[in-house]
């Protein structure tokens, strides 16, 4: 079967440079037998590596978004080298040296080179016979902790349509698992060690606090409950799903913020402030502004930003800087003075694609929308999903192009903010037909929480079958591809003889 990239050039000129997805090479699909697909580099080394060792790519690569977004961010709680996660999977720094001997790797590369990651993550992972889904559930809870296995199976439950440092694409297909029941504000008691013990109310807390971990929300945890770490905040809040653990009651006096404790609530926020677009997710600031909404409630204090500040605004006695410039603070206190209810809503999309493919032939759709809405759009959070019906298995998710699911063909190419556009591009593939046939495939935004939002939109194209395509791809528009033509622009044009309307248009919602 042929591969004909028809309408990449057309969209990468008509939407510039902020799609960072034109830049990249064509996604690769999973092929038989392989269930990671995508156009970054990583997903060669994903295979590989599940080839060598037996562990699956998939989990690899779901441990990868889990851990590091695929970005291999040193994690360290201040103060506790030894519980450092290192590596693009972020492998626990006391257990290096281990799982380098067994991957016959040297640790500088297990920390700085993704392959070597990979590969002393493995040695790990890897359990004998034929392991099945409990054994490596039990292995993620050996090597992460259970906050691990259970983001681990919620990925690979909704498919992974996940970015690279570089905007590369690492996609793994969604699978049917049994449901995970929804969490909800849990008590996990941080070491007594931590903090102290105290019998404040209304009247004694005036300031609540904002942190980001700067490592992982297990690594967090797991460090608030070590008595030898001299700190601990009251509520940790993921960054995946905003799930929120409570370690330290709020009459309590937790130490993290050295000279500003004593009248203060501490809320920490999984992630890095050097990559806030993936980890300071709209779920994570939603959650936290519904909990921070209700303590200012509960204790008087003012909703705006200065009674809540963050930790690198506070008089601490340190030199603290997060959550760092990359915190979006008047979206934050804004969803906290709601309640932490966020609008989903996006308007005015501009559809590009190829007018006319046949029959097995793969061919480039990139969407564009605004967000007119009060949520941020996130990567791998904020997806295409068909539509009429809803979530329905689509026609054009052919075998060798990379969507997530059937009917989840991309999530939005970067994080996009309120009065931003955001672009969502994925690839079709033209299915098998007997006689010259349109296909009329409708999408709708929807969030990972099955929100479905945003107008309607319609991917045109006229399929042909192999027998009746002309041996001169160009002889099916009826025009030349000049200087500064493309394959592309000419289906356009058949697509607007052909089927009417123009697929290059803008469609609003009604």
């Amino acid at each position: 079967m042929r591969a004909v990239r028809r309408g990449t050039l057309l969209a990468c000129a008509f939407f510039g440079a902020a799609v960072a997805a034109c830049a990249q090479p064509a996604p690769s699909a999973p092929a038989a037998g392989r269930s990671v697909g995508g156009s970054s580099p990583l997903v060669a080394q994903l295979h590989a590596v599940a080839a060598d060792t037996g562990v699956p790519a998939e989990l690899l690569a779901a441990v990868a978004w889990s851990e590091t977004r695929l970005r291999g961010d040193a994690q360290a709680p201040a103060g506790d080298e030894a519980a450092a996660r290192v590596g693009l999977l972020g492998i626990r720094a006391s257990d290096l040296s281990r799982a380098a001997i067994a991957a016959g790797v040297s640790d500088d590369d297990a920390r700085h080179d993704p392959e070597a990651s990979m590969r002393a993550a493995a040695a790990l992972l890897r359990t004998p016979g034929a392991a099945t889904a409990a054994d490596y559930d039990a292995a993620l809870r050996a090597y992460g902790g259970p906050g691990l296995a259970d983001q681990v199976a919620r990925a690979l439950a909704r498919g992974l349509d996940a970015r690279d440092a570089s905007g590369a694409s690492v996609v793994v297909p969604a699978r049917p698992m049994p449901a995970r029941p929804a969490e909800t504000v849990a008590f996990v008691p941080a070491s007594a060690q931590n903090y102290d013990t105290g019998s404040r109310g209304v009247g004694d807390i005036d300031h609540i606090v904002i942190h980001d971990t700067e490592g992982n929300f297990d690594g967090a945890v797991s460090w608030f409950q070590d008595p030898a770490a001299q700190v601990s905040a009251h509520y940790v809040v993921r960054s995946s799903d905003g799930h929120v653990v409570q370690m330290v009651h709020d009459k309590d006096v937790a130490w993290h913020d050295k000279c500003f404790n004593t009248h203060t609530i501490g809320v920490e926020h999984e992630g890095f402030m050097a990559h806030p677009d993936v980890w300071y997710t709209e779920a994570m600031y939603t959650s936290s502004a519904t909990l921070v909404a209700a303590l200012a409630d509960t204790y008087g204090i003012a909703k705006e930003h200065g009674t809540i500040l963050g930790h690198g605004e506070a008089p601490d006695c340190s030199d603290h800087t997060d959550p760092g410039p990359g915190w979006d603070w008047a979206h934050y206190i804004d969803l906290v003075k709601t309640g932490g209810a966020p609008q989903l809503a996006g308007d005015t999309a501009e559809v590009t694609g190829p007018g006319a493919l046949v029959e097995g032939e793969v061919g480039d759709v990139m969407i564009q929308l605004a967000n007119t809405g009060t949520a941020a759009w996130d990567v791998d959070a904020t997806r295409l999903g068909t539509a009429l019906p809803q979530d329905h298995d689509s026609v054009l998710a052919g075998a060798d192009v990379a969507w997530p699911a059937p009917s989840r063909p991309t999530s939005v190419a970067a994080h996009t903010a309120p009065g931003e556009t955001g672009a969502f591009a994925f690839q079709i593939q033209a299915p098998h037909v007997t006689h010259g046939t349109v296909i009329d495939e409708a999408f709708q935004l929807i969030e990972d929480d099955g929100t479905w939002f945003g107008p309607t939109m319609h991917v045109v194209v006229f399929v042909t079958p192999v027998r009746d395509a002309p041996q001169d791809p160009q002889a099916m528009s009826g025009c030349a591809a000049g200087a500064g033509s493309t394959n592309g622009g000419c289906a356009i044009l058949v697509a607007a003889g052909v089927l009417g309307p123009a697929l290059r248009r803008r469609r609003r919602r009604r």
